[in-house]
Parts: structure tokens; C-alpha cells; sequence
């Protein structure tokens, strides 16, 4: 039987562990810290996207609740027939019978700067051009 000498000479010698650089383990918590703060600032901006465009609903579904008030009361005031006349009477122009109507026109206003008579001469034909820019407009 050989002895512990005999053996471990036999045996391959066994890999040196070394061990593992403190900036490597440094650099792998800096890596997992940021992938962390990463996702959690994700999630965050996402959060704060939800709340801004469910504020800006509620302030649309506030207007439209408002419009509605509005129309629903409008429709009350159709069912009354002295409101229909008005209407007809304000926007429609329409009157009775036995009424004359006078409609009153604004005269038009007089034009602010006359133009001078300088600033609306024609421009001069191509022909009357020189000759260099008449090449660059083929």
C-alpha cells in the first residue's frame, strides 16, 4: 500500500482557487442596483403616464357631463313655443304676417392704406431678364 506521500504525488494536483476580486462583486451589486432601479423607475413613469391621462379624462368626462346639462336644458326650453318664435324671429329672420320686416346693413368700411400705384406695377416679362438668370431657370 503507498503512502500519503506515494498518493499525492499520484493524484493531479488540484486547481488553485483563487478568490474572487472585491471589484468584481463591487461591480456585480452596482449592476443588480441599477437593474433594479431601472424596473422600479419604469413602473413609476408608467404610474405617473395613468395618473396624467386619467386626470385629463376626468376633466373630459366633467365637460361633457356640463354639455349635456346644457343640451338636456336647451331641449327644455324647444318644448316651449314662445322660445321656438324667438329663435325663429333672432336667427332665422323670419317674422308674422301681417309684421314688417327692417334689416339693417353696416356700410362697408373705406380700405385702411390706399396701395401705391409703384407697388402694383406688373413684374417685367422673362425676356426683359439678363441673360445669366435665365439660365438658372431652365
Amino acid at each position: 500500500m503507498p503512502t500519503v506521500a506515494a498518493r499525492r504525488v499520484a493524484l493531479p494536483p488540484r486547481p488553485v482557487r483563487r478568490p474572487v476580486p472585491r471589484w468584481a462583486l463591487l461591480l456585480a451589486l452596482a449592476v443588480a442596483v441599477v437593474v433594479v432601479l431601472a424596473g422600479f423607475s419604469a413602473a413609476a413613469w408608467q404610474g405617473y403616464l395613468l395618473r396624467r391621462e386619467a386626470a385629463s379624462l376626468e376633466r373630459e368626462r366633467e365637460a361633457l357631463r356640463r354639455q349635456n346639462a346644457a343640451l338636456r336644458e336647451e331641449i327644455r326650453l324647444l318644448q316651449q313655443p314662445e322660445y321656438v318664435e324667438r329663435l325663429a324671429r333672432e336667427q332665422l329672420g323670419l317674422v308674422r304676417p301681417d309684421e314688417i320686416a327692417i334689416i339693417l346693413v353696416a356700410p362697408t368700411p373705406p380700405p385702411a392704406h390706399p396701395v401705391p400705384r409703384e407697388a402694383t406695377r406688373p413684374a417685367p416679362p422673362r425676356d426683359a431678364w439678363p441673360w445669366w438668370t435665365r439660365l438658372w431657370q431652365r
